[in-house]
């Protein structure tokens, strides 16, 4: 909820004074490798493994995230006419689960082990996401700079993971406090990255901020329930479908606005920021309704 309560805060502010926002632009990039270093180092050697041991729920949830939202999000993309922005939606739909998705599966008393699992493995996994989704799916008339996003995607979030994990899995006495220290640093950072997309998209904001964020509700409302249909299919327990839920539905959108910014412009950008705010507001408000209907665990 602080997040929460600092993004929207901060989004108002980065919208009326950009200036301070867009004068740590250069750093998005290294500080997103770091907060994803952080990331990493949140794996522990026991979850890596329950995953060696038992890798099919993590599979089957991870083919599910990737199939739904890549394509829901090529369809909401034909509602648009900007080449940078149908491109700019696509790319949220190709993005990994977000961080803040463990937390929420905490609150909605789903299965943490299989969404820690979910949001490391796919994050790896994105680039192979991004190089396979997003020549098929952007049919445009700008060239996709589908090479560059990868490369980037690789150096910002599979090297930085990797490290990270490995880190955590070597060092035999990893302090109490790291994990709270790492969680939080990683929040601020993706805040910080949202605020600087903010600042430097000002006038598009004002101009189509209400049709961009009605179109990343519709992406965010039809991950959650495919996401909710597919656990049900899969014969999952009630935990679990919840885990897939927030795993589908709560994407790392300020990677997507970090690799946006770099390749796709000021409008590709925009649906990340959108995105990242808007699936924390929807399953936050989910929440006292989920905990109301928990009696089949």
């Amino acid at each position: 909820m602080i997040v929460f309560l600092g993004l929207l805060l901060g989004a108002a502010l980065a919208f009326y004074f950009p200036g301070p926002f867009l004068f740590v632009k250069p750093a998005l990039k290294p500080a997103f490798a770091v907060t994803m270093l952080f990331v990493g180092t949140l794996v522990r050697p026991e979850q890596v493994r329950a995953f060696l041991a038992a890798p099919l729920p993590p599979l089957a949830g991870l083919i599910a995230q990737y199939s739904i939202m890549p394509v829901v999000a090529w369809a909401v993309s034909t509602f648009y006419s900007d080449p940078q922005l149908k491109v700019g939606i696509i790319l949220v739909g190709c993005m990994p689960g977000a961080m803040a998705s463990n937390v929420m599966t905490v609150l909605f008393r789903g299965d943490l082990l299989l969404s820690v699992t979910m949001t490391a493995v796919a994050t790896l996994l994105c680039p192979l996401v991004i190089a396979f989704w997003l020549p098929l799916l952007a049919g445009t008339s700008i060239d996709v700079p589908v090479y560059g996003l990868v490369v980037d995607a690789v150096k910002l979030v599979v090297v930085p993971v990797f490290v990270g994990i490995s880190v955590r899995q070597f060092v035999k006495r990893v302090p109490d406090w790291w994990d709270r220290l790492a969680t939080a640093l990683a929040s601020v950072a993706i805040v910080l990255i949202v605020l600087v997309v903010v600042a430097a998209n000002r006038e598009a904001l004002a101009a189509s901020g209400a049709a961009i964020a009605g179109g990343m509700l519709v992406l965010n409302l039809a991950g959650y329930s495919l996401a909710f249909a597919c656990g049900t299919a899969l014969g999952w327990k009630p935990t679990q479908r919840r885990t897939l839920v927030i795993e589908v539905g709560m994407q790392n959108a300020g990677l997507g606005s970090v690799l946006a910014v770099s390749h796709l412009g000021a409008a590709g950008a925009l649906p990340s920021a959108f995105y990242t705010v808007l699936c924390v507001v929807t399953a936050a408000s989910a929440l006292p309704l989920v905990r109301l209907l928990q009696n089949d665990d």
